[in-house]
């Protein structure tokens, strides 16, 4: 018997000693401020982008499902401006241009939002933190959820729930080395508004950093 039981454990033992076990995570910072202290540090030199982008999906609206495959350029200007202009838009998924426009970035989120740390969790082979919070001034939108890399401090996700129970849930993947910055390879992004819905994948191709953008660009589109 006690022969079995030491055969029992040396085939146990080594068996143990493969269970992989997850890598803790990087201390916390101490609040939301020094998480988004940290992801402007990230953003620190980065005056401006643009970027081709091609967009697939489909959009639903009542009883009208339609694909939509459509290409557009994102621009960013700092320390605020954003928009994401689509060539050739059917009207049912105009909607999604304007909602990438608006979503704002981590120099803007600060002055948003009246954000929390809340946790940290997993995330693939490494951790993040996750900010909470509502709208610091009146809004359509009732509180953000942001996941942000503890590595990199580049944002894993996004999810908006609105005053009308509407829901935005985007995800971001990220290419290292694509840029410096940590900018996104692609971005999944999930919609339920009362007037349509829809899921999109946005992927991007070769960024332009730091060159002149037209102010144009950002004037209102008719």
């Amino acid at each position: 018997m006690l022969l079995w039981l030491c055969l029992a454990g040396a085939v146990v033992l080594p068996l143990a000693q493969t269970v992989a076990v997850p890598a803790a995570l990087p201390q916390a910072p101490a609040d939301a401020a020094a998480v988004l202290q940290r992801m402007e540090t990230s953003w620190q030199g980065l005056a401006s982008y643009q970027v081709p982008v091609t967009i697939s999906g489909r959009v639903r609206a009542h009883i009208l499902a339609l694909p939509i495959h459509m290409s557009g350029t994102e621009y960013y200007q700092a320390p605020d401006k954003q928009i994401l202009v689509i060539r050739d838009a059917p009207r049912i998924a105009r909607g999604l241009g304007d909602t990438i426009s608006t979503m704002g970035s981590p120099p803007t989120w600060s002055r948003d939002y009246d954000l929390k740390l809340t946790g940290s969790q997993p995330h693939q082979h490494h951790g993040s933190y996750v900010l909470e919070g509502p709208p610091k001034r009146e809004s359509r939108v009732k509180s953000v959820t942001i996941s942000v890399s503890a590595t990199t401090y580049a944002v894993e996700s996004i999810t908006f729930a609105y005053t009308n129970g509407a829901k935005l849930a985007i995800t971001l993947q990220h290419h290292r080395g694509l840029t410096q910055y940590h900018l996104p390879r692609s971005t999944t992004l999930t919609a339920t508004f009362p007037a349509y819905s829809g899921d999109a994948t946005l992927t991007y191709g070769d960024y332009q950093v730091n060159q002149p953008i037209a102010p144009t660009v950002f004037a209102p589109q008719h």
